[in-house]
């Protein structure tokens, strides 16, 4: 209903976590993935909160929506981490996971993937076996082909709006020593979370507006001058405090604000709106073809 909160399994990893049905809408927007700074995706639809993950982001998006009603809550992820912690066999580390940049819906992603292919054929045996994982929009026979001829597992997650994407992302990591990625992304903050040692690669990557309107030409500058500068900066405390898992609420406290949010005037109204949306697309339809009445 909100931005960001329908993508990835989001909204089902919030209302499990907080013992409420799954199948319920979530009443706000949602910093869906990492972000060197905001823009107002999260702030188009009016919500009645924006939950980030951190106080730098909660500070960043204040420039397109009202500080109060921004609210610090940690990551997705940090809340899927407890929901899983039992399902995760011990093993011991191996091999890793390879995270090339990717595209998003209407910025394509390109970068010399032979070049980059060749670097990680070098790479010695303690790296080995390597594991690619695309983002689905890169899911190209050319791609995959490139990666699997040199002796490369390739995997995907599923798609945006697949509700287990998160869970496949951490079975797909969690058991690997190194990550290996030339881009900073949201899946090399959760692999760093999971105990994996980064390895980057200098590997220039070029994004490519298709249409996205949040992604300008100032943006796309900013990211990589903020990226350069965090890579420098790494350290172990780097990632986690992104993560902003010392924020997260607890099940209660999570419970308690989803529902206290379903009944704000701002829900109330675009749940009324939607409804009555979806009735008159009906009437629409049944009036073009008698058949259905």
């Amino acid at each position: 209903m909100y931005p960001g909160a329908g993508f990835y399994g989001i909204r089902e990893i919030f209302l499990a976590y907080a013992g409420l049905p799954r199948f319920l809408p979530l009443p706000v927007a949602v910093q869906h993935g990492w972000q060197c700074s905001g823009h107002a995706f999260e702030a188009s639809a009016k919500p009645p909160e924006i939950w980030v993950w951190s106080p730098r982001m909660a500070a960043e998006v204040e420039a397109y929506y009202p500080a109060k009603r921004i609210r610090v809550v940690g990551s997705f992820y940090c809340y899927l981490k407890r929901l899983m912690k039992n399902e995760l066999p011990q093993v011991e580390k191996r091999g890793s996971v390879c995270i090339p940049p990717h595209s998003s819906h209407f910025t394509s992603t390109d970068y010399p993937i032979e070049e980059f292919v060749r670097q990680l054929d070098k790479l010695g045996d303690e790296f080995k076996p390597i594991t690619v994982m695309l983002y689905y929009l890169d899911m190209n026979s050319q791609t995959v082909e490139m990666y699997e001829s040199f002796g490369f597992k390739v995997v995907s997650n599923g798609s945006l709006f697949d509700e287990c994407f998160l869970r496949r992302f951490v079975h797909n990591v969690y058991d690997k020593q190194h990550c290996l990625f030339s881009d900073l992304g949201s899946g090399v903050f959760f692999a760093a979370d999971m105990g994996l040692n980064l390895v980057r690669f200098d590997i220039e990557s070029r994004f490519v507006n298709r249409g996205n309107e949040h992604t300008t030409d100032e943006y796309i500058s900013k990211a990589k001058m903020f990226d350069e500068e965090f890579l420098r900066s790494l350290g172990e405390t780097r990632p986690s405090s992104e993560l902003g898992e010392s924020y997260m609420l607890s099940p209660g406290e999570l419970r308690k604000l989803i529902l206290r949010n379903y009944f704000t005037w701002r829900f109330v109204t675009r749940s009324a709106r939607w409804v009555a949306g979806k009735v008159l697309r009906s009437m629409g339809l049944s009036s073009r073809n008698p058949k259905l009445t």
